[in-house]
């Protein structure tokens, strides 16, 4: 029993344990992919996927993907497929059952394939890449059985050809590589039976021929490629060149390895392990695999952070968003207080300027920094919440670089939405048409295209999204809830998000280009296009936005539309701390009154970094950070030369 349990069991509970970390360790990943990915029970839409080789199984693999809606079950399903790829890959290859986690292989890249992703999620063309590859790879499989039951040669080449040529139009790569892998294993398969060799030789001939001139025989059929392309059909696509070696190289190693799978067909009878290994073979090839897994899997903590808040902004959860900001920039809090004790430490040991900008440098890497958009996305939901003026300096602040090969413009990720909620709604929904050129429709898109309709009154126009989205399976719910709103403008203006962004609309529109910068953007539409007519809450973003910029000149100009139109009976506690501190510095006083616990605040600002002692501005970031980083001075003085993206 116990060699039994050994030799089967290790694959089960991998299964399992890649099902719960999917699914509790992964939800903002399924739901953003979901989000990214559109499936329509509409035969518009199943002739629109045919229109390219592969497009069915990309068809096929969006209507898996919708189930991510329900992250549980979308792993659920996943995870299955893969579960079913492994035990037709240990059948079909007729692997031992001492050996049988070799059969896991092909799964584990796979798993790799989806998770390594990162930001490359945002640049794919299609979100069917989280299903499509595995049904690819079950037809691969599927076909060299089929191939491998017919007892007659003419039956071989029969199933051969038609899988080659349907087989193209609707899966394929996938479908060249299963006519490819049959060949070989009826060729190997002979061998080894003592059948005439000119049967397996012939079978392998005609697969690779068809692998061959399919695609150039049928390229005239289609006009969506070009014909460099033919034999990358059916794989996932790519919007930006420099990603696309990258996120398909798993599935060339995939394709490689089912080719050497094939190729060693009916090996795996004759081979005979030392019983020592008999039963410890499967538990270390499923560590092997585990250990390859985690290595790959991509686990940037704000990536993750921004796809949390992302979801959040999506559904108007406003504290949702801050307390996703809030926590990630206080996991590191006791940690950053040791590595300052250290540095201090090390820094009275350091010999020279080079030795100590070198001892600063490797403790400054601890220090914990968001990125800009999860700084965007915080602002704004302090906004909504009405305490941005109040908190947002009381915050960690930075612009850590995103950690991927290639950088994705923020504008990819969430222009629509930062567009959207301030107000900027024409920006938005040009993006939005950006998005569907750049990348395919989405569910995302419908959505945002929907709401930018309704605000707009636009209610034939809205209309064709509400159409669009009643025909999926997760998102008529939405659409029928929305739909009565573009039609009464009473009830709209009632209603969330709309009565939120409302407000933010009060400024003179312009034809504009951001460039592809939506926080530079931002911060010239907020300073340049105020209205006569401006609404508090707008000119409450103007003041937030001014003081990011750090000029003085624009935050007087900003201050003063914002007394002008708020109702605030106190000044927030930012804005004091950024009146009393420009008042300081340019030694003037504009007749506001502050109080006393701000200047109070800044006069230990100023004595503490006098009397530090500190060599430079860099030596004292790190400590400033820590005693002062909820002030507007601490941002003032140390926060610069973010860049955004």
């Amino acid at each position: 029993m116990s060699s039994f349990i050994k030799k089967t069991l290790p694959i089960p509970v991998a299964a399992v344990v890649l099902w719960v970390v999917l699914t509790f360790t992964q939800r903002p990943l399924l739901l953003k992919t979901s989000d990214l990915s559109l499936f329509l029970f509409d035969w518009d839409f199943l002739k629109e996927s045919l229109m390219i080789p592969g497009g069915f199984l990309g068809w096929a693999g969006s209507f898996f993907t919708q189930f991510l809606y329900i992250p549980w079950l979308g792993s659920l399903l996943w995870v299955a497929l893969l579960w079913i790829s492994y035990v037709l890959t240990k059948r079909i290859f007729r692997i031992p059952r001492e050996l049988s986690a070799l059969a896991a292989i092909p799964a584990a890249v796979l798993v790799i394939a989806n998770m390594s992703l990162g930001y490359g999620m945002f640049i794919m063309r299609f979100q069917d890449y989280f299903f499509a590859p595995t049904l690819g790879y079950l037809l691969i499989l599927g076909i060299a059985s089929a191939v491998m039951n017919a007892s007659k040669l003419w039956e071989k080449i029969a199933i051969l050809t038609v899988m080659g040529f349907a087989g193209y139009v609707l899966a394929g790569i996938f479908a060249l590589t299963g006519v490819l892998v049959a060949g070989i294993c009826v060729l190997v398969s002979a061998k080894e039976k003592s059948q005439p060799l000119s049967r397996g030789v012939i079978s392998c001939i005609v697969s690779f021929l068809l692998c061959i001139a399919v695609p150039l025989l049928l390229y005239g059929r289609f006009t969506r490629y070009r014909l460099a392309d033919s034999w990358s059909m059916g794989l996932p696509a790519i919007s930006d060149d420099e990603w696309t070696a990258g996120i398909r190289l798993p599935y060339w190693i995939l394709f490689c390895l089912t080719i050497a799978f094939a190729s060693a067909y009916g090996i795996w009878g004759k081979l005979r392990l030392k019983q020592s290994w008999e039963k410890t073979a499967n538990p270390v090839i499923v560590i092997f695999l585990i250990a390859a897994i985690s290595l790959f899997w991509y686990k940037d903590a704000n990536f993750k952070a921004e796809l949390r808040m992302s979801i959040a902004v999506d559904q108007s959860d406003w504290k949702q968003v801050t307390e996703i900001y809030r926590k990630a920039s206080v996991k590191y809090l006791d940690r950053e207080k040791k590595a300052l004790g250290k540095r201090k430490n090390a820094l009275e040991t350091a010999t020279g300027t080079i030795d100590a900008n070198l001892t600063i440098d490797k403790f400054d890497e601890i220090i914990y920094q968001p990125t800009r958009l999860m700084v965007l996305f915080r602002d704004l939901a302090l906004l909504k919440q009405g305490r941005a003026l109040d908190a947002a300096f009381t915050m960690r602040d930075g612009g850590k670089g995103q950690d991927s090969p290639h950088i994705i413009p923020m504008a990819f990720q969430a222009a629509r939405q930062l567009y959207l909620n301030y107000g900027v709604v024409n920006l938005a929904y040009r993006w939005c048409l950006e998005d569907q050129v750049e990348h395919g429709w989405c569910f995302g898109t419908l959505k945002y295209m929907a709401t930018y309709a309704t605000l707009m009154n636009e209610t034939e126009f809205a209309a064709k999204y509400f159409d669009k989205l009643d025909k999926t399976l997760f998102y008529r719910k939405w659409s029928r809830v929305h739909r009565p709103l573009s039609e009464n403008a009473v009830e709209m203006s009632k209603a969330m998000p709309y009565k939120e962004i409302l407000p933010y609309m009060s400024f003179s529109d312009r034809m504009s280009n951001d460039h592809v910068k939506c926080e530079s953007y931002l911060m010239q539409h907020f300073a340049e296009d105020r209205d006569v007519m401006a609404s508090p809450e707008f000119d409450r973003a103007a003041l937030l936005w001014a003081m990011r910029t750090q000029d003085i000149n624009l935050f007087w100009k900003a201050l003063a539309q914002y007394l002008e139109t708020s109702a605030d009976k106190t000044i927030p506690h930012n804005v004091q701390e950024a009146i009393y501190l420009y008042s300081t510095l340019e030694n003037v006083d504009i007749g506001i009154p502050v109080d006393k616990s701000v200047k109070d605040s800044y006069a230990i600002f100023i004595k503490y970094l006098q009397q530090a002692g500190f060599q430079s501005e860099k030596e004292a970031r790190f400590p400033m950070l820590m005693k002062f980083g909820n002030t507007f001075y601490y941002y003032y003085y140390f926060v610069r030369g973010l860049q955004t993206f």
